[in-house]
């Protein structure tokens, strides 16, 4: 029998698999992000010019696109255009981050900071930051610092000027006031490089710097450091910008709660310097620190206020979309032309260019020129996580639109029914959909960055997925009132005053439901996060997933592959991490001060001391960047040697990012005596302890702590019961550590009399050797190194000028001489094979 007509046509349509949607845009921008990538790999292994190389290929790749194009081979011809794209963007790339002016600021900074004296323009409006939060675990008071970027001209050379250029970071001690944009200045400095990372995980902050064509800093401890020789033209676009943002922020000042102001500044203007950092924290450890700068939903949100507000007015479409883009384009340049604030701005004007011409906008192609714009502008944004974070997310969105959230009725007789629901209930209903969608939204876009979210910043956020539908809608009045207050409030001020409160008071809420989210367990957890190569893999299959529609299988297997790939990843965590028969020490850089990892070769992960003089959270973050490197998540121990700041101050925030069995002290932890009757940062330790439920241990010479390996021996030498009376630094724990036939001797500050108490007893050879007290000659090296006779001394401190005489003293003993000041971390593994072998995190 004949089928009837139609059924080969339904059949043909269900079987068809969908079309893949035409965005060349988006190919193009993929292909010059893979360019860029491939010359920063390179690049940072060979080290060699690299810019001829691309230019040639890309002209080569445009020779064969044009050959594959007249004999009409299209995909060839298309592949070609493509690879000449990512050589493009390659040498773009290259350009940006190797070629810099002969004069470049930077050709005359070294690693140790020195005076000197430059002339430039400002670059950038100075930022000022408050001190950082008291701590009673600082031993150094914090201050408020004023920070901006200069134009280089001339540094001084004796008596004359010579040329230089190129841009530099300047930080000033104090409110730097009196100076904007466009003035030139005068600079009295300590001039030096960016430094790089001396740990393994920390975050590369020369190369942060190097981004942004800034190969130096400058360091003034004084305001009156800074002179202004000219000020900048009224009439240039950027002192008109300038002077426009300060306009803006003393009208929300004004009409705002001194309490909130910077809250209110850093929301609409970016100004997050001035936010407290317990405030950061918060925001940042939720998942909404997108709520809290300036990002592309502001821009999206601001774009929609203003074209509501003029749709009541009597213009025509055309003036009202030019309104909206004037908007939208005065305020991006206002708060600052970043990756999120460029993309959302050119999508906006796009979008807008499309509805004027009849056209439908296509997404693909309008983020594909959003990306390209971005490298234009500074193709190493490709490597910053904010840009990462910012697209991925618009990706997602997009994704996720094609989604009929609305759950409309099929049913024509329920849709009539809903049509004649009184006002509030369509209200009600309207609301609903709208939160249902934002929580939606909010809960795919979370999943889909939680990778990346725990690559760069090791922390899992579920409170964001509540957060973002919840505090969205008052980020969008607040952004509503402020507008209100800097268009409308100057002219009419109990207006501007009742806008201002209005946009206080949703800060506010917000701030306060954010706070609270972040004291609710559970809203967040930290996690050394997935390795870079699984990372790369999951989020570029998700490209070509989201980009070749026909070529996905079936849901079945998506979903088992899916499963399969985080089964991969999460044992993929830490895999390696030690050695079969190895134990692994590790002397972190801390500046002054200590942290030793010990790796036991059953994978116990043993902490002596964790602090540094200076920022308590500084240290925490060095001590948590190589703990996750190495794919660590707990502690089962800690040994704190004494009660100096600089060798426990790091603890409590490990407390908050690792779990921790046991904190070992000595019995003069907490003597009044021992540390010179200050217990107040000891208590607040104990305190500290004390609420997380982690047990204190007291332990003294003789004692020998307890670990899973029946090789590893950890015997405590000193001090006795009792203990001595002296300084805090004379009864500091010596622990000796044996493995394998090789010694490790951790004596931390050890000075006299207690170095003259364990020198009297019987030689202890070493291998490796902590330098007692930082390498002091208070530390007796003379004596104690004919006492421990140590292969390997490893000097813990931040300026190793002040250890060489120390250092002489173990090198006529034959000892070899490592300093985390230079080397950075300093790891030594010993293997069961009786055998040590030593690396350095970096080279001079």
């Amino acid at each position: 029998m004949g089928k009837k007509r139609g059924e080969n046509d339904v059949a043909t349509i269900e079987t068809t698999p969908p079309r893949t949607p035409y965005r060349p845009l988006a190919w193009v921008a993929v292909a010059a992000g893979l360019g860029i990538a491939l010359d920063h790999a390179l690049h940072s292994r060979l080290e060699a010019s690299l810019f001829g190389m691309w230019w040639v290929g890309a002209a080569a790749a445009l020779v064969c696109a044009e050959y594959a194009g007249r004999r009409r081979r299209d995909s060839l011809a298309a592949a070609a255009l493509l690879l000449a794209v990512g050589g493009a963007g390659a040498a773009w790339h290259h350009r940006c981050w190797n070629e810099f002016p002969w004069g470049d600021l930077g050709r005359f900074a070294l690693e140790e900071s020195r005076p000197t004296c430059v002339s430039g323009v400002l670059a950038e409006r100075v930022k000022i930051s408050p001190p950082a939060d008291r701590s009673p675990l600082r031993a150094l008071p914090a201050q408020t610092i004023s920070e901006t970027t200069l134009e280089v001209e001339q540094i001084r050379d004796g008596a004359r000027w010579r040329t230089a250029g190129g841009l530099t970071r300047l930080r000033v001690a104090g409110e730097l006031r009196g100076v904007a944009l466009g003035d030139r200045v005068v600079v009295f400095a300590q001039l030096a490089k960016p430094l790089p990372p001396l740990n393994p995980g920390e975050y590369d902050w020369q190369a942060h710097e190097r981004r942004f064509r800034r190969n130096s800093e400058l360091y003034c401890d004084h305001v009156r450091c800074v002179t202004v020789t000219s000020a900048a033209p009224a009439l240039e676009s950027e002192s008109l910008l300038a002077g426009l943002r300060g306009w803006c922020e003393r009208q929300l000042t004004a009409n705002v709660s001194a309490r909130d102001a910077p809250l209110v500044l850093a929301t609409l203007l970016g100004d997050q310097e001035r936010l407290s950092d317990s405030t950061k924290d918060a925001f940042l450890d939720t998942g909404a620190i997108h709520l809290l700068v300036v990002s592309g939903a502001h821009v999206a949100l601001l774009a929609g206020i203003v074209w509501w507000i003029v749709q009541g007015t009597p213009l025509g479409n055309g003036a009202r979309l030019a309104v909206m883009l004037l908007t939208v384009g005065v305020y991006a340049l206002i708060v600052g032309l970043q990756p999120s604030v460029t993309r959302a701005t050119i999508l906006t004007v796009m979008t807008a260019v499309a509805l004027l011409t009849g056209r439908a906008p296509t997404m693909g192609n309008i983020l594909g020129l959003a990306t390209l714009a971005v490298f234009a502008l500074n193709p190493c944004e490709l490597f910053s996580s904010g840009t990462q974070f910012s697209f991925l997310a618009v990706a997602v969105l997009f994704l996720l639109s094609r989604w009929n959230w609305r759950g409309e009725p099929r049913d024509p007789l329920q849709r009539m029914m809903i049509a004649y629901h009184s006002w509030p209930q369509r209200i009600l209903r309207r609301t609903g959909q709208a939160l249902l969608a934002m929580t939606v939204a909010s809960l795919v876009v979370g999943a889909a960055m939680a990778p990346l979210v725990a690559y760069h910043f090791h922390v899992v956020t579920p409170a964001s997925i509540l957060l973002t539908p919840l505090a969205g809608p008052l980020i969008a009045v607040a952004l509503a009132a402020g507008l209100g207050v800097v268009t409308i409030g100057w002219l009419l001020p109990p207006v501007g005053v009742g806008l201002g409160w209005l946009c206080d008071t949703s800060l506010h809420l917000t701030e306060l439901l954010v706070q609270f989210a972040a004291e609710v367990p559970g809203s967040f957890y930290y996690t050394p996060g997935f390795p870079g190569w699984w990372l790369l893999a999951c989020y570029g299959f998700a490209g070509l997933w989201a980009a070749l529609p026909r070529w996905r299988p079936g849901w079945h297997w998506q979903a088992c592959a899916a499963l399969m790939w985080l089964a991969l990843g999460y044992p993929s965590i830490g895999f390696g991490r030690v050695a079969p028969e190895t134990l692994r020490a590790t002397f972190l850089a801390m500046g002054h001060g200590t942290c030793t990892v010990l790796e036991l070769p059953s994978g116990q992960v043993v902490l002596y001391d964790a602090g540094r003089l200076g920022s308590p959270y500084t240290a925490t973050k060095s001590i948590s960047a190589f703990l996750w490197s190495r794919g660590i998540g707990r502690i089962d121990a800690v040994v704190l040697s004494h009660a100096d700041i600089d060798h426990y101050n790091a603890l409590p925030g490990l407390l908050e990012r690792f779990p921790i069995d046991v904190v070992y002290v000595s019995p003069m932890m907490f003597d009044p005596v021992a540390t010179g009757g200050d217990l107040t940062a000891p208590n607040y330790l104990r305190d500290c302890l004390t609420a997380a439920g982690i047990p204190m241990r007291e332990i003294w010479m003789g004692d020998r702590l307890r670990t899973g390996d029946p090789g590893v021996t950890i015997e405590v030498h000193h001090p006795p019961r009792e203990g001595l009376f002296a300084r805090v630094n004379a009864n500091s724990l010596l622990l000796a550590v044996e493995y394998g036939g090789r010694r490790l001797i951790l004596p931390s500050d050890l000075e006299s009399p207690g170095i003259e108490r364990v020198i009297a007893d019987p030689p202890l050879d070493c291998d490796i050797l902590l330098a007692p007290h930082h390498g002091s000659p208070l530390s007796d090296p003379p004596g104690f190194a004919a006492w421990c006779t140590p292969e390997w001394v490893v000097f813990s401190g931040g300026d190793r000028d002040r250890t060489m005489l120390s250092q002489h003293s173990y090198q006529r003993t034959g000892a070899r001489v490592r300093h985390t000041a230079t080397s950075g971390a300093i790891t030594f593994a010993v293997e069961q094979r009786v055998r040590v072998q030593s690396a350095t995190f970096r080279t001079k």
